[in-house]
């Protein structure tokens, strides 16, 4: 299967739908009211999905109208679908612990398993990564959208 084809009609859906979530208002019944509004970020998010998506639909699309030939990583195998049980298996995992050993907890060592699962190489940027990015999130969502995220509660 051809990956390029994929990331151009994954990224045209991505984008028509972020499209939506920026344009309608009334996407959003009750919810939480912060400061930056109800819809603040649906919308942060519509636009980074827009973003990331444009970049990759546009370089796909490029090389798709270039008929330059696949990459080795550019062909999809579809004949094991290993890969996507071992998704399913950490996703369902992380759903199940996170109530019990909180976002800032669980959330590192999914980030490094899915970046082991997609053939990263370098442990230290992986690890960086890893770890500042729910840091991050974490402190956004209590401090700014005053969306607490769980914590731990093994006690």
């Amino acid at each position: 299967m051809n990956r390029r084809k994929v990331d151009v009609g994954l990224s045209a859906v991505l984008i028509i739908v972020s499209l939506i979530i920026l344009t309608n208002d009334s996407l959003v019944e009750g919810g939480m009211e912060t400061d930056l509004g109800s819809m603040f970020l649906p919308r942060l998010v519509a636009v980074f999905i827009i973003m990331f998506s444009a970049t990759i639909g546009i370089q796909s699309l490029l090389k798709l109208h270039k008929k330059t030939k696949l990459g080795v990583f550019e062909y999809i195998d579809t004949t094991g679908f290993l890969g996507i049980g071992i998704y399913v298996a950490i996703f369902v995992l992380y759903w199940f612990l996170v109530p019990y050993t909180g976002f800032l907890i669980t959330t590192p060592f999914v980030m490094m398993s899915i970046g082991v699962l997609l053939g990263g190489r370098n442990w230290l940027p992986m690890a960086t990564v890893s770890v500042i990015t729910p840091l991050l999130v974490f402190y956004g969502c209590s401090n700014y959208l005053r969306v607490f995220l769980p914590t731990w509660s093994l006690s």
